[in-house]
């Protein structure tokens, strides 16, 4: 769905869910935010399509952050020639050299309190053997309040929390925040990070994010669970 000039909403669907990426272009870039789980690029293509672009297309692609539903088809779409970016503090955990924070924080449950129901042990060890398999070479780094000077102006917002590198992209020239997972809209509610996915101890730090990201006064915020809002 096409929400302004350069910028559209992919709505990413199957039975595991629905997703949010978001694509924006100019006429030297095509920027792919987020791409949804593993084997799910056959979606991304038929979302594009009515747009005129295809996922060959893409040149770059910024990560908000490390989970499998925001990071499923970089490699593949880092394969068609398109560049991954993401912000420095998520690049050792996309690239191998730390756990996964989502890993990182089983193993913890499970050394602190042992397994809480049958198999997570198991599904802990599996995920952590299956892991390197989605492990990303970041092409480029990124800060806080870094400019990208494309497609009307990028600007990085940190926003940890969620993650510790954790992003939100404010599109300036049309003043639309794409959040990623810091902010959702949930049985249309709009809310900051869901609770149910954010560590209870950095849900402070996520809180902090979601009011960081209101306080630019954008005219929207593009939620990837949950779509769109429009900010009064």
């Amino acid at each position: 769905m096409k929400i302004a000039d350069n910028v559209a909403v992919l709505e990413i669907k199957d039975e595991r869910g629905a997703y949010c990426p978001t694509l924006v272009w100019d006429e030297n870039e095509v920027i792919l935010i987020d791409t949804g789980l593993p084997g799910q690029l056959d979606l991304i293509r038929a979302a594009m399509e009515p747009l005129g672009f295809k996922p060959e297309d893409i040149t770059k692609v910024i990560i908000t952050h490390q989970d499998m539903d925001h990071i499923g088809c970089v490699n593949e779409l880092r394969a068609l020639g398109a560049k991954a970016l993401a912000h420095k503090d998520e690049v050792p955990y996309l690239e191998g050299e730390l756990m996964p924070v989502r890993l990182a924080d089983m193993a913890e449950d499970i050394e602190k309190h042992g397994s809480n129901w049958s198999g997570e042990r198991e599904y802990f060890e599996k995920a952590k053997a299956d892991a390197p398999k989605y492990y990303i070479k970041v092409d480029r780094k990124l800060s806080d309040r870094e400019y990208l000077d494309c497609c009307g102006g990028i600007e990085i917002i940190h926003t940890p929390g969620h993650m510790p590198g954790h992003i939100a992209l404010h599109l300036l020239k049309d003043n639309i925040i794409v959040a990623g997972d810091a902010a959702n809209i949930i049985h249309d509610k709009f809310i900051g990070p869901n609770p149910v996915f954010t560590n209870q101890e950095r849900m402070p730090q996520a809180n902090e994010s979601f009011e960081k990201i209101r306080s630019l006064r954008p005219k929207m915020i593009v939620c990837f669970h949950g779509g769109i809002h429009f900010e009064k």
